[in-house]
């Protein structure tokens, strides 16, 4: 449950950094760290690609958060099933005995 708890939170803050709402502030943030990179150029080059890839990383991974935060509430109501009955024949010999 402890694990679950930390996975979800890691998939929310995964979702907080690729949120597109963040992107105009975050990518050139992340430009700055890449400059006179390779990866840089390629990124300001396929700038709509790498937004459409990170609004689909942004859902899977909100998605993924709360899928995993859920877990462990969705059994805490379950009921365990019935043992089944033993016959009546095998009570009534077992106190004869």
């Amino acid at each position: 449950m402890f694990w679950q708890k930390i996975r979800s939170g890691v998939m929310y803050v995964v979702a907080f950094v690729s949120c597109p709402c963040h992107l105009p502030i975050t990518m050139p943030l992340f430009l700055v760290f890449l400059a006179g990179t390779p990866a840089a150029v390629w990124i300001t080059q396929h700038s709509g690609w790498v937004y459409g890839i990170l609004t689909g990383i942004f859902l899977l991974s909100l998605a993924l958060g709360f899928v995993w935060m859920g877990s462990p509430d969705e059994k805490a109501g379950e009921v365990c099933e019935p043992r089944p009955n033993r016959s009546i024949s095998s009570v009534s010999t077992a106190k004869n005995k």
